[in-house]
């Protein structure tokens, strides 16, 4: 589907929407059945997390080192089984109220909104099961490929099965699919300059709003990395989760910084079009006062010629200074997609890992 937008510059602009309608994903049924659901959604997912949390004491005492054998940190595999689903309702959520502060912005159709709505907000059902699949087949090839390295040696079989269907048919697929949408609204993000028709350096909220889901999928990203603090993980397992740490975090900041590279330019060129309207006011603004100043000096005029010239004078001297504060009031204008809240967010979880970092191995080698 093709559609016509005003860009700020005032030219017609095309905007690609990819063609649908399309079915949604099994995940954003499952998500729709939650929004469904009575009372708070908070409140269903504490829910999920005591059944996340009632599997994981069930594998302790099925694994060879029993239930009260095991680390106090293990129980936080309850929180890295529950925490894919609630990525994706997060990322979800995020598009959507997202797209609603941004639209202000566009002139978009009600029938253009809708479909930008299900672009950002959902997963196609037919990519999101062969991400599933694949997700799936992937990480159960690896646990088999090393068992020990996933801590499955020596432990009772109904132990292995237990892990092999908690995590490799639900908890590393559904997370792959989360990778997918979160790159998918990426992908969206970067194209949505093209549907903005107004520019406003003055109110930069609805330009600002696509920040909010760049940030969110920064954060997923990040959070993803609470995985390599958790134990009965191998030294091998352990190191490659450290090692990916960096390029993840690199990852989460391009994530919330490259997207909005087209917004950043329309609010630069709406900063750069003011910039220059109020030099041609300056340059014009001198050269009248240049013109007054000359004709009172250059001729003997009487006492009221004089006198008006003066006045005009003092009125060009006025509007030269009103023009110099705006020009300087332009310049210190912010062109970031982004308002401050929002960037401090992104930089303190990007912190966050490192300081998880340092503090667990801090505690390994001085405590234990």
């Amino acid at each position: 589907m093709t559609s016509h937008a005003v860009t700020a510059e005032g030219a017609v602009g095309q905007v690609q929407v990819e063609p649908g309608p399309y079915r949604p994903s099994w995940l954003d049924v499952l998500i729709g059945w939650i929004d469904r659901l009575p009372g708070p959604t908070w409140l269903t997912y504490i829910g999920l997390l005591g059944l996340a949390l009632a599997l994981t004491v069930l594998k302790a005492a099925m694994s060879s080192r029993g239930l009260f054998g095991q680390e106090p940190l293990y129980f936080g595999y309850a929180l890295v089984m529950w925490y894919p689903l609630a990525a994706y309702h997060y990322l979800s959520n995020g598009a959507l109220s997202a797209w609603e502060a941004f639209r202000p912005a566009t002139d978009c159709t009600n029938a253009e909104a809708r479909r930008w709505r299900l672009e950002l907000s959902t997963t196609p059902a037919r990519p999101a099961a062969i991400v599933f699949v694949v997700g799936a087949l992937a990480y159960a090839g690896l646990m088999v490929a090393s068992p020990a390295g996933f801590d499955l040696e020596g432990h009772s079989a109904q132990f292995v099965v237990l892990r092999f269907v908690s995590e490799s048919l639900w908890m590393v697929p559904v997370a792959a699919t989360v990778a997918y949408l979160l790159f998918r609204q990426l992908r969206i993000v970067s194209r949505l300059h093209r549907a903005v028709a107004r520019v406003d350096l003055f109110r930069p909220a609805p330009l600002q709003a696509m920040a909010r889901l760049t940030a969110r999928s920064a954060l997923v990203l990040l959070a993803f990395q609470v995985g390599a603090f958790l134990p009965n993980l191998s030294d091998g397992v352990r190191a490659v989760v450290i090692l990916l740490l960096l390029p993840v975090m690199a990852l989460a900041a391009a994530a919330f910084v490259l997207p909005l590279r087209g917004i950043q330019s329309l609010l630069g060129a709406e900063k750069a079009r003011r910039q220059a309207e109020v030099s041609a006011r300056l340059d014009a603004t001198m050269v009248a006062l240049h013109r007054v100043v000359d004709a009172e000096t250059g001729e003997l005029g009487d006492a009221e010629s004089s006198r008006l010239a003066l006045v005009r004078i003092d009125a060009l001297n006025k509007a030269f200074a009103s023009l110099l504060q705006e020009r300087d009031f332009v310049a210190r204008l912010r062109t970031w997609p982004w308002d401050t809240s929002t960037l401090r967010a992104v930089v303190s979880a990007v912190a966050l890992p490192i300081a998880l970092f340092l503090v667990t191995t801090a505690i390994d080698r001085f405590l234990l």
